[in-house]
């Protein structure tokens, strides 16, 4: 009876191993789902976001989208739910949104209260170098999302919102 008892305990121990390993396995399989499915929010959110900032070029600013659906605090909100890596990179992306925000706000009470002077500004000039410093973070921090996600379901990044 002990080498039934032994050869018993053996096997339960083999398969107690098998499905710690089952489950870390099918743990690590839902967290790399979940990372991927929210890299791909993110980039798709990025995407609404750059074209929201491109409309921003014509003259009549809208103001800034702050509220809790707006793309921009979609993106944050999956950074921290799955990529706290990638804090410094949306620090700089908010950043640059912030000077963006102010430049346009200025802009925008500057066409109101004088639009001569408006016009004199170069405000398109100044307008695009904060666009392409926002393009320089957002192509940084969509690359970081891939490299994290792994193989996406699909190319979230439109082409004439991130042209390669």
């Amino acid at each position: 009876m002990s080498g039934l008892l032994y050869h018993a305990l053996w096997i339960g121990l083999a398969l107690l191993a098998i499905a710690a390993a089952s489950g870390w396995l099918s743990r690590r399989s839902r967290v790399r789902e979940t990372r991927r499915l929210h890299a791909e929010e993110a980039l798709e959110a990025l995407a609404q976001y750059a074209e929201w900032l491109a409309a921003q070029r014509r003259p009549a600013f809208k103001g800034d989208r702050i509220d809790p659906g707006a793309p921009l605090a979609q993106v944050r909100k999956l950074q921290q739910a799955s990529f706290p890596e990638l804090a410094p990179v949306l620090v700089q992306l908010l950043e640059v949104h912030a000077r963006t925000v102010d430049f346009l706000w200025r802009q925008q009470l500057l066409r109101v209260r004088d639009p001569e002077a408006w016009l004199e500004s170069d405000h398109d000039a100044r307008f695009m170098a904060l666009w392409r410093e926002h393009c320089g973070v957002v192509h940084g921090l969509a690359e970081r999302l891939r490299e994290r996600a792994g193989e996406l379901l699909v190319d979230a990044q439109p082409e004439s919102v991130f042209p390669a």
